[in-house]
């Protein structure tokens, strides 16, 4: 059994992103929301809003910013299942991949924020331990077709039959997401520019991320 080459698959998923440059529009939404999310509570109180207002939609755009990225990566997992078999990118192609499995994808979206954001926001271990086996529900969803509830099951077994390159994925993603988030707090105190920057480096890092997630996700499922 071949190593996932990590540094081999970190400049190819970059080459795919240079190559093929509207994969970041797929990103582009939710980083939009995340980074609002991010000006309004960097921002503090906003002369023309409440206090109430301004920190119920930073919660709210943030939430739905998360639920939209899982979409994007239901996305990007299609894309790279498409490029290949295909050798192309066709956002086209790879919508209606998605379309199909739609409902699906979302409920196992829904069911992922709440459990991942439940967990961690009280049991900080065990919210990341659960994010750590669920992490491949959404590629079995989008490639297997995968019900939610067999795309949970199933994610725990590629976990658990893998758990020494997943795990050091898993801290790959936590790196990647903490260089993000200290890319958007320092950017949040520019403003309006720190939103824009923001919202264009976020997506390009969801992006890249999800582009090297699925090939790993290939690379343990053998397609």
């Amino acid at each position: 059994m071949e190593t996932f080459d990590f540094w081999q698959e970190l400049k190819k998923s970059w080459n795919l992103i240079v190559n093929h440059p509207q994969i970041i529009l797929v990103t582009l939404i939710p980083s939009l929301l995340i980074a609002i999310s991010n000006y309004l509570t960097w921002q503090g109180h906003l002369a023309w809003i409440s206090i109430f207002f301004q920190e119920a939609g930073s919660l709210i755009l943030l939430i739905l910013g998360i639920f939209l990225s899982f979409i994007a990566l239901a996305l990007i997992t299609a894309i790279v299942w498409d490029y290949r078999y295909q050798g192309a990118v066709d956002l086209r192609r790879a919508w209606k991949i998605v379309q199909k499995r739609l409902p699906d994808v979302a409920m196992v979206s829904l069911i992922m924020g709440f459990l991942g954001g439940f967990f961690t926001v009280w049991f900080l271990f065990l919210g990341l331990l659960l994010a750590f086996l669920l992490l491949f529900t959404i590629p079995l969803t989008v490639v297997e077709g995968d019900n939610p509830f067999s795309a949970i099951r199933n994610s725990f077994h590629l976990v658990t039959e893998n758990p020494g390159e997943c795990f050091t994925f898993f801290i790959l993603l936590l790196f990647f997401l903490l260089v993000g988030y200290l890319l958007f707090w320092l950017l949040g105190f520019l403003g309006i520019a720190g939103l824009v920057l923001n919202t264009i480096t976020g997506g390009i890092i969801l992006a890249y991320v999800f582009l090297l997630f699925s090939s790993f996700y290939f690379y343990l499922t053998r397609f």
